[in-house]
């Protein structure tokens, strides 16, 4: 019996000792029971690379219709859930609010590099939804090339003739394929209680395009502090509001119609953020 046990334990060493990827695995789980610092930096790193991976590995069967949104459908099942077996629950809101036949503009709050799983699990409710991304993402290879396929949208932020072209090529798509452009008006990612101010590229193409604007507010992620470097457990509420028509407006209805939305959004993230913080255990 002993020498049994003996050699069962033995192999299970060789086992260890024989793979990288159970060995990483083990390391990830002490490290997060020893040190919320550490939780942070391996739950981030994990859930960044199952999304790289997710979406590239399919690259061939993309191949067949490239340019669809929903290649991206089952990418974003999968990184949804992982990133629920890292204690992140997603509630989503006002889907009646949807309309696939309408294409336009749709706005979000930008909070961090894992608003990527978020895009993800709004696809499951537009889908005909696809993001406007900063250009050096395409060059992220070959993670750029898999999001080219699935129609994500590169724009040149630093050249602003270049990105008015590609954004007018994308008012056609809007009106002729009933597209819809999942777009950051902030610019840049925060954690902030205050959005930042919105700029107007998204607002010019919904009036260029005579679209609908759809915004969509994301509750604060109050389960991660990317300055204490804590990711804990915690809900993501998304609520998919009424879409704003743009039909006769022109250019000189764009800062009342960008105004207008800033106040709008700012309101229902104040109440999103409040009613998940009681769902946060860092």
């Amino acid at each position: 019996m002993a020498t049994l046990v003996d050699g069962i334990i033995i192999s299970l060493m060789n086992v260890f000792l024989n793979s990288i990827t159970l060995q990483v695995a083990v390391a990830l789980v002490v490290g997060s029971l020893l040190s919320s610092r550490f939780k942070y930096h391996a739950k981030m790193f994990v859930i960044v690379l199952m999304s790289f991976l997710v979406l590239v590995v399919p690259i061939p069967l993309f191949l067949f219709k490239p340019r669809w949104p929903l290649n991206a459908l089952v990418p974003g099942i999968v990184a949804c859930t992982i990133i629920k077996l890292f204690g992140v629950e997603y509630e989503i809101r006002g889907q009646e609010h949807i309309n696939v036949r309408n294409g336009g503009v749709v706005l979000l709050n930008h909070q961090s590099a894992i608003d990527i799983v978020m895009l993800s699990r709004l696809l499951r409710e537009f889908r005909n939804i696809v993001p406007v991304v900063k250009k050096e993402l395409f060059y992220v290879l070959p993670f750029g090339i898999a999001s080219y396929l699935v129609g994500v949208v590169f724009i040149d932020r630093k050249n602003t003739a270049s990105a008015k072209d590609v954004m007018k090529r994308e008012a056609v798509a809007i009106t002729k394929d009933h597209l819809k452009l999942a777009i950051f008006p902030e610019g840049t990612r925060h954690d902030n209680d205050t959005l930042l101010p919105f700029k107007k590229g998204s607002f010019h193409v919904a009036v260029d395009s005579q679209s609908i604007i759809q915004p969509v507010v994301v509750s604060k992620y109050h389960f991660l502090d990317h300055k204490r470097k804590r990711f804990g457990r915690g809900r993501v509420i998304i609520n998919i509001l009424p879409e704003i028509p743009t039909k006769g407006m022109t250019k000189a209805d764009v800062n009342e119609l960008t105004d207008r939305c800033q106040k709008l959004m700012q309101a229902e993230f104040d109440k999103l953020s409040a009613e998940a913080k009681q769902y946060c255990h860092n």
